[in-house]
């Protein structure tokens, strides 16, 4: 008989490394640090393909089958050896829930017992994480955590994804799918997965949707261990020797690098209530007809486990240096973000005294930089760069603000680039004033004019000013930002920036800035009124 995989890593010294190593990828995946893809095995393949008789075949414990206790979101199955047998079920909450979620979800869980049976507690779970009928309940981010130990267990972490759907029903509507695709798509895309693909031998496997995610994630098949299960099926439908040959890896498309293996399901209403009846049943299956033509470390659990508790060590092992640069760099920003942070406070009354020391701190403390900034002046001199674009807006209203500019002709006799010689004042005289004049006339004397005409002539002349005046006040409110950004980014810890910005600066700026807009509304309107000068200038000039 080969070695059990226990014996061998006992041999080699090597199962307490493999212990540490698993326990160390257990509490990574328990910090759900950003960016920091983890080595692991996830466990993928359509709804009908059994990937539930291949976590119990692996586990010796029987996951929920039925339809309304699918898996909706990642699984993580942790299985170790130890003295006593020992079953536990707990949940890692996604670290984007509010706090008080989070806090219920790591207080579910426990051992299972004869009081707490082991499908009442995934149940109760399932429902805790995403409850049926809401929508969405495929896009939960929590992990649901099951721990095995056992004197028999293997070294081994496995990943459950809920099960690939092809075309939408009753538990699963087009959005759900599209769900499970992307959750699938994120873990099977990392270089770091291996991919524990299970197809069914109840349906042709060219259909498979998971076989082309795996080649479409891991075209060189370097990464991808293949599971077939209800091989007793094939020939019902035709198709033993071609299955026969995907598991042989005679399939040019499907060629794993880490092979492929073969597990017996127990048939519809069939219990196998021990290890032993299984590994009877499976050798039996397997020793005889076209199946007898693989080779024994091809089939039965036995083989599957050893061949999965190997590879990921290998794997773990291959990856480990890198995983520790990227942790080593998260936990220096993290570190660099505490300190940002500052001290802590403890008690209301020193929290307030802080808030009080920041809020007497003067402007003046800001950096000011002694020379001139080569790209403009810098965001802290508020009041140089109000100057700089009142200035500015002054320069474009001179320039913009008319509709027509008028000006003497140049010494060529030609009027200036941009404006509008004696000549055009004429032409806009005949082909604008004119026309504007018969067209709103009333019952004045023959020689006289209307006098609506100058204030439809100037609305028409001002039609740039609100957008001018738009642009300078959208300008200083960045200018005001931009610097109120720099006084807590130079002052505040960090801890507090956030809800300094959201409490109390955003809404005030918000107010502000309603105010200017309703200001500028109000100039607006008053373009639409008669003009009334008061000037003698202008009885001078007309």
């Amino acid at each position: 008989m080969a070695p059990s995989i226990e014996s061998s890593l006992e041999t080699q010294g090597l199962a307490h490394e493999q212990t540490e190593l698993l326990d160390l990828i257990d509490k990574l995946q328990f910090a759900q640090l950003d960016n920091v893809k983890l080595p692991q095995i996830v466990v993928v393949g359509d709804q009908s393909a059994g990937k539930s008789s291949v976590l119990e075949a692996l586990s010796g414990t029987p996951f929920p089958r039925d339809a309304g206790a699918c898996t909706r979101f990642a699984t993580e199955i942790r299985l170790r050896r130890a003295k006593e047998s020992r079953l536990k079920v707990s949940i890692i909450p996604d670290k984007t829930r509010p706090y008080n979620d989070q806090t219920k979800l790591l207080q579910y869980g426990g051992d299972v017992t004869g009081d707490m049976p082991f499908e009442t507690l995934m149940r109760e779970a399932t429902e805790l994480i995403a409850p049926k009928n809401i929508p969405g309940r495929f896009a939960a981010r929590d992990i649901l955590v099951v721990e095995k130990t056992g004197p028999d267990m293997p070294l081994l972490t496995l990943v459950d994804l809920p099960g690939l759907v092809r075309v939408a029903n009753r538990d699963q509507s087009e959005a759900d799918i599209e769900t499970i695709e992307h959750l699938s798509d994120k873990y099977m895309k990392s270089s770091r997965t291996i991919i524990l693909a299970v197809i069914g031998g109840n349906n042709d496997y060219v259909q498979a949707p998971i076989l082309t995610k795996a080649r479409h994630f891991d075209p060189n098949g370097s990464r991808t261990i293949g599971v077939l299960t209800k091989p007793d099926m094939t020939e019902g439908i035709g198709l033993e020797d071609k299955f026969v040959e995907l598991v042989m890896n005679k399939d040019d498309e499907n060629h794993f690098k880490l092979g492929w293996y073969v597990l017996l399901n127990p048939g519809p209403g069939e219990q196998w209530t021990t290890a032993q009846d299984r590994n009877r049943r499976e050798a039996d299956f397997f020793t005889r007809g076209k199946w007898a033509n693989l080779p024994p470390q091809m089939w039965g659990v036995a083989a599957l486990r050893q061949k999965l508790s190997t590879q990921l060590q290998r794997h773990i092992g291959k990856h480990v240096k890198s995983l520790r640069r990227q942790i080593q760099q998260a936990l220096e920003r993290c570190d660099g973000q505490l300190k940002e942070m500052g001290e802590g406070k403890d008690t209301v009354e020193e929290m307030r005294f802080e808030m009080g020391e920041l809020l007497l701190l003067p402007i003046i403390l800001l950096p000011l930089p002694s020379m001139s900034h080569p790209k403009g002046t810098p965001s802290q001199k508020l009041r140089a760069r109000v100057r700089e674009e009142s200035e500015r807006f002054s320069r474009l209203f001179r320039q913009q603000g008319r509709k027509v500019n008028f000006a003497e002709p140049s010494a060529a006799n030609l009027p200036p680039a941009g404006t509008v010689g004696d000549q055009s004042k004429k032409d806009f005289a005949q082909y604008e004033v004119e026309p504007l004049l018969r067209q709103i006339r009333g019952n004045e004397l023959p020689l006289d004019s209307n006098p609506r005409a100058p204030y439809i002539l100037f609305q028409d002349y001002s039609r740039n000013w609100p957008v001018l005046a738009q642009e300078y006040k959208d300008n200083l409110s960045v200018i005001c930002n931009e610097f109120l950004a720099d006084v807590i980014s130079h002052i505040w810890p960090m801890r507090m920036r956030e809800p300094l910005r959201y409490h109390f600066l955003e809404s005030k700026m918000r107010d502000l800035v309603e105010n200017a807009d309703k200001e500028l509304s109000r100039l607006t309107d008053d373009m639409e009124l008669e003009v009334q000068p008061y000037d003698p200038e202008y009885e001078r000039r007309f």
